[in-house]
């Protein structure tokens, strides 16, 4: 059953991950959240959503938790108070450094060779495209 490979893979990564993060202090969904503002700078809490694919009500108190770490802070934007933009601080940006060993790590414990990588990439974008599209019948 595709489903259940699917989900045993998912178990194993969230295995490897947790015990790559833990030196961090990180979970899973707070690594997550961290490289996008690592790649982009700065990001209201809506581009951050849609950059996990999750709803503002599972990123907020995400977001509040990564605060008290004091890894990112929140600014309201002059022109525009309803928009709240979260920010590294110098805490957040001296983390990245240490995050290239997790990814060295995952890389390690999916030992693909070659092109496996990108091609099982390419596989798992469109059956997520696909289930997302059957789910919206």
């Amino acid at each position: 059953m595709l489903c259940f490979a699917v989900y045993k893979a998912e178990q194993a990564f969230n295995r490897v991950y947790r015990q790559a993060l833990e030196p961090l202090g990180l979970t899973y969904p707070q690594f997550l959240t961290m490289r996008l503002l690592w790649k982009d700078g700065s990001l209201s809490v809506g581009e951050i959503s849609d950059g996990l694919g999750l709803d503002s009500g599972t990123v907020t108190p995400l977001l509040k938790r990564l605060t008290l770490m004091g890894l990112v802070k929140k600014e309201r934007r002059s022109e525009d108070e309803r928009r709240v933009d979260i920010l590294l601080t110098e805490a957040g940006r001296a983390l990245e450094t240490k995050s290239e060993a997790v990814m060295q790590c995952i890389a390690q414990a999916v030992a693909l060779e070659g092109g496996e990588g990108r091609e099982m990439l390419g596989t798992i974008n469109r059956l997520t495209a696909n289930l997302a599209r059957a789910g919206k019948r």
